[in-house]
C-alpha cells in the first residue's frame, strides 16, 4: 500500500519531502507527477488505458503513423528517423498516447500542475530505486549505472544492458517486450516547454498495469492536497515565481497568466 499523506500548505508539503526523501538516501532528488486524485488508473500511461469506447490503442501504429506524417505538420523540426526515442518523447509531448508518464524533478512545478486540478495530488518517486529495480543483468558496473540515468540512444552489443534504451524498443517493436518494469530517464529536451517544466519520464515495459501495482511503496509517495487549501497554495507558488507562463514559457502561457492576473 503506498503511504498517502494529507497536505494543507505548501510550507508542510516540503517538508513532507524532505523526510521522505532523507529515506531514500544521498544524492537521490526525487520526481514529481501532479495527477487527479481521483483518476481510476493512476500512474497508467495513456496508451495502456482503455479508450471510451473499450478498446485499446494500437501503440506500434500510433508511433509509426505518427512519424510518417508528422514532419509535414511540423516545417521540418522533426527528429532524425532513426532517432526512436526522440519520436517517443515528441509524442508524448504533443499529446499521443504513449507508454511515457510525465514527470518533473521540481517539486513545485508538480505541484502547479497538480492544483490544476479539483481534486490534486502529487506523486512523489524514487527515480534511482526504480531503475535498480529494473536492472535485469548485473555486474559491478551494472548497479552502479543504476545510480545515474542511463542514455535513451546507446545500444550495446554483447553482455551489457543499457536498461535505458529496452522499453522505448519494445514501443517500436511488436515482438519486443522490454524490461518487465518501467525505467526513469531524462529525455532529450525538444521543446522550451519541456526544459521550463523540467521535465522527465517514466517509460512502461512488458508489464502494462499502474506503477502502483508493480513498484514498491518504498520508492513511491502520494501527497493528497486538501481541496480547502488548494487556493493559497496556488497563491504561494505565485509568489514563488510559478506561473502559467513558468510551465508554459510561449504566449499562450502569458495570456493565461494574465487573464488570471487581470
Amino acid at each position: 500500500m503506498v503511504i498517502s499523506i494529507v497536505i494543507n500548505s505548501l510550507e508542510n508539503y516540503i517538508g513532507h519531502i524532505r523526510e521522505h526523501t532523507s529515506q531514500w538516501g544521498d544524492g537521490v532528488i526525487p520526481w514529481f507527477r501532479g495527477e487527479p486524485g481521483d483518476v481510476e488508473t493512476p500512474l497508467l500511461p495513456k496508451v495502456f488505458r482503455k479508450t471510451e469506447d473499450g478498446r485499446l490503442h494500437d501503440e506500434n501504429q500510433l508511433l509509426q503513423m505518427f512519424r510518417m506524417k508528422a514532419p509535414s505538420f511540423s516545417q521540418g523540426t522533426t527528429p532524425q528517423r532513426t532517432n526512436t526515442d526522440h519520436w517517443l518523447f515528441l509524442a508524448q509531448h504533443v499529446g499521443l498516447p504513449t507508454r511515457l508518464l510525465d514527470w518533473t524533478d521540481s517539486a513545485l512545478i508538480g505541484l502547479y500542475f497538480a492544483l490544476k486540478s479539483t481534486s490534486p495530488s502529487v506523486w512523489m518517486l524514487d527515480p534511482f530505486g526504480l531503475n535498480e529495480l529494473s536492472v535485469t543483468f548485473k555486474k559491478a558496473e551494472d548497479e552502479q549505472s543504476a545510480r545515474s540515468f542511463p542514455l535513451t540512444w546507446f545500444d550495446p552489443r554483447g553482455t551489457i544492458k543499457n536498461i535505458g534504451i529496452e522499453n522505448i524498443k519494445g514501443a517500436w517493436e511488436r515482438s519486443y517486450d522490454g524490461l518487465d518494469l518501467p525505467i526513469a530517464v531524462h529525455p532529450t529536451y525538444l521543446h522550451p516547454r519541456m526544459s521550463a517544466q523540467r521535465s522527465v519520464f517514466t517509460i512502461h515495459g512488458a508489464r502494462k498495469d499502474p506503477m502502483v501495482e508493480i513498484i514498491p511503496d518504498r520508492i513511491l509517495r502520494k501527497f493528497v492536497i486538501d481541496p480547502s487549501a488548494s487556493h493559497s497554495m496556488l497563491s504561494d507558488l505565485h509568489m514563488l515565481g510559478i506561473h502559467d507562463s513558468t510551465a508554459f514559457p510561449d504566449l499562450d502561457g502569458l495570456a493565461s497568466e494574465l487573464s488570471a492576473l487581470y
